[in-house]
């Protein structure tokens, strides 16, 4: 395998995977919002859709982890099917609840995108080429800020249109790369460890990494209670979609220069100290939400996305990668994401029913007592993991 060209292919492929990630992801609130859909039932909406994405990301990393014909690439182009075909029916349809659907199906398949190729890092490792994951990420961070600050703007005059044509553009050019790329040989596990990992087996096997797993749970909680709503908490303050366009790009752009050294911190920082870090960047964030009382401020406020979205972006994966074993890597990271996935699910129910019952204050208020919880808890599994010494290095 060729080290640069692999490299070059796997960068291209997280930029455009949170270009996608973008689309669906970042504009939801807009998309739902822009269909007719109220704060309440976009929350309901989004909570429903993290939640089937929950569900099966972990059974789709397991069934890749299990099934020797299946990797993680064929998967990517299996889902890419059914995604191509979303696109284009979004594009056509009027019906409110045709547009949950197939927007769902958008919504999902993307989230279930994410363990895949993080766990590709690690095959390919295995296989003796190195990959620079933070280059790769800071690469989808700077993509997932020029697709915000492009949709953005265009949103006033497109409409929700430009959402699902975006979404086209893009699967095509990731499956595009996605099909190039070579495949690892699978990780083979002993005969004896050969068995089904479902969730509960999965926490008594990895116990403290199951800990960690509930506090990512609640840093997500709080960063999709942001991520969802900061359309409505920008309106608040009177601003709109291009606002809130502008607001993505920077959030994005300050996590580049993080994720581009994020393999010089991993040298110079503990992967678990990191971990803890994130949870403290995450409740400052939340502090400084709360403290915004101008459009000027919610921009300020994103350069807290260094400390906490960036550094667990990437520190997630690594800890994933130190703390489960060879054999369970794509359940381990699928796992990982499923919990982020949980996080939004409760970020974006509870968030739309305390924004429409109470209003953006009490929300903001909230969310700082959400961030102090996952702070403890990763504090806690950090030092259960190092008293027990499960892992080296973390």
């Amino acid at each position: 395998m060729g080290y640069r060209r692999i490299n070059i292919q796997y960068t291209a492929l997280q930029g455009l995977f949170w270009m996608l990630f973008c689309v669906t992801g970042g504009f939801i609130s807009f998309y739902l919002q822009g269909n007719g859909f109220g704060n309440s039932l976009i929350g309901i909406i989004t909570a429903v859709f993290c939640l089937v994405a929950f569900i099966l990301q972990p059974m789709a990393g397991n069934i890749c982890d299990r099934v020797d014909k299946l990797t993680w690439k064929k998967l990517i182009i299996i889902l890419g099917v059914p995604y191509i075909t979303t696109c284009i029916l979004l594009l056509i349809v009027k019906s409110k609840g045709l547009i949950v659907i197939l927007f769902g199906t958008m919504y999902v398949i993307t989230f279930i995108y994410l363990p895949l190729i993080n766990s590709a890092v690690f095959a390919y490792e295995k296989e003796g080429v190195k990959i620079n994951f933070g280059i790769a990420r800071g690469t989808g961070s700077t993509m997932y800020a020029l697709v915000a600050l492009i949709i953005g703007s265009m949103a006033r005059k497109s409409g929700t249109k430009i959402i699902p044509l975006s979404g086209l553009i893009i699967i095509v050019l990731f499956l595009g790369i996605t099909s190039t790329m070579p495949v690892a040989n699978k990780i083979k596990p002993e005969k004896k460890e050969v068995k089904h990992m479902n969730i509960l087996s999965f926490i008594r096997n990895y116990p403290y990494f199951s800990i960690m797993l509930l506090a990512v749970l609640f840093m997500f909680f709080s960063h999709n209670i942001i991520g969802t709503y900061l359309l409505q908490i920008i309106q608040s303050l009177g601003g709109d979609s291009a606002n809130l366009g502008r607001a993505m790009f920077i959030q994005a752009v300050v996590e580049i220069p993080v994720l581009f050294t994020f393999s010089f911190i991993m040298g110079k920082i503990k992967v678990g100290n990191l971990m803890v870090l994130a949870g403290i960047g995450y409740f400052i964030r939340a502090v400084l939400y709360f403290a915004s009382v101008d459009i000027g401020m919610i921009y300020i406020t994103q350069f807290s996305q260094i400390f906490s979205f960036a550094i667990i972006a990437a520190a997630s994966v690594y800890f994933t990668g130190m703390v489960v074993n060879e054999q369970d890597q794509t359940t381990g990271q699928a796992f990982m994401s499923g919990m982020m996935s949980a996080g939004t699910v409760l970020g974006s129910f509870f968030g739309g029913a305390m924004l429409d019952c109470y209003g953006v204050r009490t929300l903001l208020t909230v969310n700082i007592f959400i961030t102090l919880v996952g702070l403890i808890i990763a504090i806690y599994s950090i030092v259960m993991i190092r008293g027990r010494k499960i892992s080296e290095g973390v």
